[in-house]
Order: structure tokens, then C-alpha cells, then sequence
């Protein structure tokens, strides 16, 4: 699991004046309005005995822990109330809690989990779809059992189609089938590629059948960040879909998946349950196997697989993860197990840059000098 990147934290109407606890990278947070309607999420743990502050209340723009009463900004974290000190009381400088940027976009409310300041933050992924007219855009939202960079894995896999999903290959039926060589598209924080396959195809919305049966489609795919993922789908000169998946990694052991899919065919409303559907079956296809695959992690020694020419965008978004790596943004799990449940930690907010003493350490990060070793492979 990485910081330093903005995760989808829940639905946008799902955040009100009333606190919500999220889970993500494997920390507890509380998602909230203040009394101008702007979202925040502050880590959830309160510094003074522990207690969970999406359990307390909404007072105005501050959350009130639900055990002894303190009061936290959402803007920044800091406590501007300790009942127990009286009225107008000095506030300790460590009374504080991590806040966390926030972006509202696609009917989601994004959190940035990191300590970079803005001018250096990886974007969320541009949607032109998603306020085109011309386009239908619906929200799935899923929970998988898969280490979430394993899963991501799975959506530029050029291989896998003709296997996992009958709808858009033969199972293996066709003996002239083959991945063509791929071509490797390099973008600012991911990569990607564009293939041409050939599908059983669907009455209306195929582009050229050939040879054999079936129906040629052209599509491209790949991942932006560490783990969202994106395909582009031309059934024809006419019909296009268009895929975003937000993969959140709940904790190193499950993904919390926000699925947006446009099409610009079928834009009456009194098809989405149909589509939706369709929709849902293949993902399910492709989660039943993820959820089977070992080693549960990605392998350690790319010895541990044999690996062909149609593995190269896999190989590839691994070595974008080494430079994540060498970055420092890598949480370290054997670290955070070893501490098990006698100490709690926060994942570090941008205020930490400028801001020093903290009640809760940062998260264990991968050291710098096997950041290096790992960057240097």
C-alpha cells in the first residue's frame, strides 16, 4: 500500500453532518460536513484516550469526540476544546489530529492520504465523460478479497479476456488465438496499452466481423497511479465504453472498488438496471479468480513467475511501484505488524511537513536505503 496518492473514500451523498468511519490503507478515518457543507476526513483516533471520533458529534466545523468532549477543526485537526481544562483554557500544541485534503469529483469524495504538499500530488484521473451529455455514467460499488496492487494487475492483463470473460472471448476455442506484441503507452503517472481482440460480438454494436466468427474490438487500458485503472472500449465506429475503477485499498487484505462506466449508446435511464448487471457479471468474473490467486501478494522475485511478452504491462506497473518505492511512499506491513495492537499509528498529512509534535508516529514507511536498493533493480 502506497501514500501519497488520492483514494475514493465513499459516495459523495453519503457524507453528511453526521460522522462516518472509512477504513483505508489499513486506518481508521472519519469522513464529515462542516457547517459550510465542505468535506473533511480527519484521522479517527483521538490523541487524548483513544477514542473513536466518528462516534461523536458535529458541532458547527469542529467533530466532538464521544469520551471526553474535545473539539477538532476539520481543516486542519487541531483540538480547540478541552472541556476539562474550563473556558479559555490554553490548548496543548500537540493536541491535534491528522487532517487530509479533499476533492469532490464523479460523485465521490476523494481523500489524499500523504504529506506532499499540493504542487506536488498526483492528479485524479480526467473523466470527460462524465458531465457529457452524450455519455451515461453509472456508479458500481464493490468489495474484494484481493491485495489491491494484485488486483490492479488484472484490468490491463491483455491475456486474460479470452478466458475469464465469455462474453468477450472464446475460452479458448479459437486455435489462431494470440496476444499481438503490445504496445506500451506512457503516461505522466502510469502506463498503458492498446490492443485489438476478437470478441463473440453483440447485434448492433460490433465493428467488423472476421474471419471464423466473431467480431474484432479495439481497446485500450491501463492504470493512473498506484491504483486506478481505466478501459476504453470500441465495440464500433459508434459505440464506446468507457471504464474507471477507484481501488481503495481497505487494508492490505481487501479493496473497496468504486466502478464508473460511460457508454454513449443506451443513454435512456431504463437501461442502466440491464447494464449494470451486464456489468456486474464480468466483474465478477474477474474477482472470482483474483480472489484464488497465490501467492496472495505480489511475488517478492520476479523468479517466483514465468513471465511472457504479454506480461510486459505488468512488469511495467511494477517497476512504476518500485519508483513509488524509492520515494518513500511505501508502507511498510512487517513494521506495522510487529507493533500489533499496543501502539497506534496515523498516516502523515501535509500539515506534518510544516508542523512539528504529534502525539501518534507516522506510519512505518520502507526505509530510504531499501528504497534505493529496490529502485536500483
Amino acid at each position: 500500500m502506497f501514500i501519497n496518492f488520492w483514494y475514493a473514500a465513499e459516495e459523495t451523498k453519503n457524507v453528511t453532518d453526521k460522522p462516518l468511519q472509512v477504513r483505508m490503507l489499513g486506518h481508521e478515518f472519519v469522513l464529515f460536513r462542516d457547517s459550510q457543507g465542505k468535506a473533511h476526513c480527519l484521522a479517527n483516533t483521538c490523541v487524548h484516550r483513544g477514542a473513536s471520533l466518528a462516534h461523536g458529534k458535529i458541532k458547527g466545523d469542529f467533530i466532538e469526540c464521544p469520551y471526553h468532549g474535545w473539539q477538532f477543526q476539520g481543516a486542519d485537526g487541531a483540538c480547540v476544546k478541552i472541556p476539562s481544562l474550563g473556558k479559555d483554557a490554553r490548548i496543548p500544541a500537540r493536541a491535534k489530529v491528522d487532517s487530509y485534503p479533499t476533492q469532490e469529483k464523479y460523485g465521490l469524495v476523494f481523500a489524499f492520504l500523504g504529506d506532499l504538499p499540493e504542487t506536488e500530488r498526483p492528479p485524479i484521473i480526467d473523466i470527460p465523460e462524465f458531465d457529457n451529455p452524450q455519455w451515461r455514467v453509472g456508479l458500481i460499488m464493490t468489495l474484494w478479497n484481493v491485495n489491491t496492487l494484485r488486483g490492479v494487475e488484472n484490468t490491463p492483463d491483455p491475456a486474460h479476456t479470452e478466458f475469464v470473460h465469455p462474453v468477450m472471448g472464446f475460452q479458448g476455442g479459437r486455435e489462431d488465438y494470440d496476444v499481438p506484441h503490445i504496445e506500451l503507452l506512457e503516461g505522466a503517472w502510469g502506463t498503458s496499452t492498446r490492443t485489438k481482440f476478437v470478441t463473440p460480438g453483440a447485434t448492433g454494436s460490433v465493428k467488423a466481423e472476421v474471419k471464423g466468427g466473431g467480431f474484432q474490438t479495439e481497446a485500450e487500458t491501463g492504470h493512473h497511479g498506484a491504483t486506478t485503472t481505466y478501459t476504453w472500449i470500441q465495440f464500433s465506429s459508434t459505440a464506446w465504453s468507457r471504464q474507471y475503477s477507484f481501488n481503495t485499498p481497505v487494508d492490505a487484505y481487501h479493496t473497496r472498488k468504486f466502478f464508473l462506466q460511460a457508454r454513449n449508446f443506451a443513454l435512456d435511464p431504463a437501461g442502466d438496471a440491464r447494464m449494470d448487471s451486464r456489468t456486474r457479471d464480468v466483474m465478477d468474473q474477474d474477482r472470482v479468480v483474483m480472489e484464488r490467486v497465490q501467492p496472495f501478494f505480489v511475488p517478492m522475485s520476479s523468479t517466483e513467475e514465468v513471465i511472457v511478452p504479454a506480461d510486459r504491462v505488468i512488469i511495467r506497473y511494477r517497476e512504476w511501484q518500485k519508483q513509488w518505492a524509492a520515494k518513500g511512499w511505501l508502507i511498510d506491513l512487517d513494521g506495522l505488524a510487529a507493533a500489533g495492537d499496543s501502539k497506534k499509528f496515523a498516516i502523515p498529512s501535509p500539515t506534518r511537513r510544516t508542523n512539528k509534535g504529534w502525539a501518534l508516529d507516522p506510519v512505518p514507511l520502507v526505509r530510504s536505503q531499501q528504497n534505493q536498493a529496490i529502485a536500483a533493480e
